[in-house]
Parts: C-alpha cells; structure tokens; sequence
C-alpha cells in the first residue's frame, strides 16, 4: 500500500511543480495564463488576476504539502490537488458546454483547446489523488527500498506524462478549431451551431 500512496504522491507532485513552473518562470508565462484564464469568460474581469494568482498558489502549496513526508501533510495536498482539480474540471465543464473554443495553458502555450479530453484527464488526476490520499491515512508498514525506489519513479514519470499530453495529442491528431487562436484571438470564439 505504501508503493501505491508514494506513485500517487510523486505524481501529483510533478503535474503541479510543471504546472506552476511553467507559469511562474516568467511575467509573460503568467500573463499568458491569466489571458487563458480571461479567455474561458467565466469569471468578471475584476476577478480574473486573483483567480489565477490563487489557483498558482494552490499548485505550490500542493507541491510542498505532497513532498513533505508527514502523513498529514500528504493528505492535506493530496485532498487540495483533489479539490483544484475538480474546480478545474467543472470550469472546463462550463467552457465546452458554452462552446467557447480556447486553449489550455495548464502546462504553457498548447494549440489543444479546452475539451472533453481535460476532463478527463482531470478526472483520473482526482481518483490518483483520492486513493493516494486514503491509502496514505490507512498507513502501511515499511517497504523494501527497490519497490520504493520504483514506485518514486513510475509515480514522476507519469506525473510527466500527463504534462506532455496535449502535445502528443497534437502530434496525434491536430486541432480543427486553432487557426483563430493561432493568431492570436484575445475573445473567445463560439463554436458554430449547425
């Protein structure tokens, strides 16, 4: 059970620490997602610095409560990635049901709009959470250093994986609906009924 609390841990850990560097590395990084943020229109504008200003402190905050190896600190930033990202979700949720065709800039500059696909990435992230959190409070015994060291590593390489999925979804299959936000198109843009 251990081998389980500490992949779901690692893994949390490495989508959000992606997640908020790649906001965080620059001014123009962070700007790039608030205008992100801005473009999803469903916050007042008033709001839209704040939220985001929050949500990347939530992804930090998460990180530092998901390495620290106090048992309760894990679960506090295992239930708060849980909780972002369920909030993440429901906004998205809100988006495709608009029609509103903009991108995610979760992990930097994608070409991949905001879609079903992230919900359900953000689904899996939740129960990936949800079970590392309770298997963390269940508690194990001692583990073998090889699993552990195992566990550690497939744990940050899927956390990789998934920051990298949009990218191999674009390799995969190209945005239809981009040309608009290629150029740079600072309004959402409705999808045509037809």
């Amino acid at each position: 059970m251990l081998y389980v609390a500490l992949f779901g841990r690692l893994l949390v850990a490495t989508v959000f620490a992606v997640s908020a560097f790649t906001k965080l590395r620059s001014r123009s990084a962070f700007g790039a997602f608030r205008r992100s943020t801005r473009r999803m229109g469903i916050l007042p504008e008033r709001l839209v610095r704040p939220v985001a200003a929050l949500v990347v402190g939530c992804e930090v905050a998460i990180v530092a409560l998901v390495a620290v190896p106090a048992r309760m600190a894990g679960i506090v930033g295992l239930a708060l990635a849980a909780a972002l990202l369920a909030g993440l979700a429901a906004a998205i949720g809100i988006v495709v049901r608009r029609g509103t065709v903009t991108t995610c800039q979760c992990f930097g500059h994608s070409a991949m709009p905001l879609g079903t696909f992230h919900i359900g990435r953000n689904l899996v992230l939740i129960a990936i959470a949800a079970i590392a959190a309770v298997v963390t409070w269940i508690g194990d015994g001692g583990a073998e250093l090889g699993g552990a060291l195992l566990a550690a590593l497939a744990g940050v390489l899927g956390g990789a994986l998934v920051t990298v999925l949009d990218d191999v979804r674009t390799l995969l299959i190209p945005p239809a609906k981009t040309s608009a936000i290629r150029q740079g198109s600072a309004h959402p843009t409705r999808r045509r009924s037809t």
